[in-house]
């Protein structure tokens, strides 16, 4: 993109810029009062019917948590304030922009996985799954030396395993 500017007689400036399909741009958005937004987009095509021109531009706009797309076509006749811009200064501006939406996504997936464990259980809970489960109750009968023998051999497993994984 090659922006030149042009100084006439009576003072007036006049940008010409050529612009060409995959140019990144700088586009000044004016807002309240005095003030501009900065946006970035991209030329995807340029239209001419013989007695007009348009330029049509995938338009970036940030705000705190999202990045909005829109493509936008603007009359070569409109006054349009666009400069030319790098791949790193789009990068620079949507930095925090992108990081706001990563770690929103994220713990929206986290949301997402409690909510979907919540209702299998729910769903384990209506269909009678879990009852059925916390139901059926073992227990069997001992004598108490039949007890004094399992409570043995359960405290030589429990030596052997410490034993081995004494480190």
């Amino acid at each position: 993109m090659k922006t030149k500017n042009l100084i006439q007689m009576n003072a007036n400036v006049i940008k010409i810029t050529n612009l060409k399909k995959g140019d990144v741009i700088k586009i000044l958005k004016k807002e309240y009062g005095d003030t501009y937004k900065t946006c970035y987009g991209v030329v995807i095509d340029l239209l001419n019917t013989g007695d007009e021109s348009f330029i049509q531009i995938l338009k970036y706009e940030t705000s705190y948590n999202s990045i909005n797309a829109e493509i936008k076509t603007f009359a070569g006749s409109q006054d349009l304030d666009i400069f030319p811009a790098t791949i790193e200064e789009v990068s620079e501006h949507m930095e925090n922009t992108i990081k706001s939406i990563e770690d929103s996504i994220k713990e929206d997936k986290e949301n997402l996985h409690k909510k979907i464990e919540g209702c299998n259980k729910a769903r384990e809970f209506v269909s009678g799954e879990m009852s059925k489960k916390l139901s059926v109750v073992s227990f069997e009968e001992f004598t108490q030396d039949e007890f004094e023998c399992k409570k043995e051999l359960q405290n030589e497993k429990i030596k052997k395993l410490q034993d081995s994984n004494d480190f």
